[in-house]
């Protein structure tokens, strides 16, 4: 077997990387060009294994003992650092906790106004009993770099596309008043409001046909077919949708043709 110091030079593993790694690199390239190991060349290839196994140790264990000895010779300079940096932390906390309650006090006072600007706005504004503060405040109008008049233009803006929602609530749904519930609470979302009470109303329906046919259900059953043209001009989506469910709970059959 091959004498271990020869494997490396008994020197620091980092002044002569480009030899240990140039050496390793041979040695583990030549194990792998063996395409078929057999009893012959086993014993071979076993002892490279443990040859480069122990290259690795002696290579780890150097990395170890010259870190332990690197650290204890700058320990002094880390416990120095580290006492600079906790006085720089506890010298400053009191004075850091005065900035922070003042800009907080800066930003309660930002919001008075800011509230006070949009109370002055909405005053004889269309809905000003419906659209409230909260709905319009978020906490970066607080920040110094956001001017009132910018808030200012933001609120004409945000106000007007409200008035639009609401409008259309008015002019375009059959229960305006439930809509616009809906409108206020769920972050004024229009679209969202709308699918919100269409599914609301979709179960109310189904609900209310099937308790009325329970309650009207007959005493005694039969078929008969009966020819019924029923022509409506005009009808909500939504109650149509009410129409068709409870025609179908009631076992009806029904053509539906929409006359242009």
């Amino acid at each position: 077997m091959a004498d271990e110091n020869k494997l490396l030079p008994q020197v620091p593993v980092l002044s002569e990387y480009e030899i240990v790694k140039t050496e390793l690199k041979t040695k583990i390239e030549k194990l792998n060009a063996i395409t078929e190991l057999t009893e012959e060349n086993k014993k071979e290839v076993k002892t490279g294994i443990a040859e480069i196994n122990k290259v690795k140790d002696r290579i780890s264990r150097y990395r170890i003992d010259e870190t332990n000895r690197f650290l204890e010779y700058i320990q002094p300079y880390i416990d120095k650092c580290k006492e600079l940096e906790k006085l720089c932390d506890t010298g400053l906390a009191d004075i850091k906790k005065k900035v922070k309650e003042l800009e907080e006090s800066e930003k309660a006072l930002k919001k008075t106004t800011v509230q006070k600007a949009f109370e002055l706005f909405m005053e004889n504004k269309d809905y000003s009993n419906l659209i409230k503060f909260e709905m319009f405040f978020e906490e970066k109008m607080c920040n110094k770099t956001v001017s009132l008049n910018v808030i200012q233009a933001q609120l004409e803006t945000w106000y007007n596309q409200r008035k639009s929602d609401i409008d259309f609530i008015k002019k375009q749904a059959d229960d305006s008043d439930k809509v616009i519930a809906i409108y206020l609470k769920n972050g004024l979302n229009l679209t969202q409001a709308i699918e919100t009470y269409q599914e609301q109303f979709k179960s109310e329906a189904e609900i209310a046909a099937a308790m009325a046919s329970e309650q009207a259900a007959p005493t005694q059953t039969f078929e008969k077919k009966i020819n019924l043209v029923v022509h409506i001009k005009q009808l909500p989506k939504s109650k149509g949708v009410a129409l068709e469910q409870f025609l179908k709970n009631l076992g009806v059959e029904y053509t539906l043709e929409v006359v242009k």
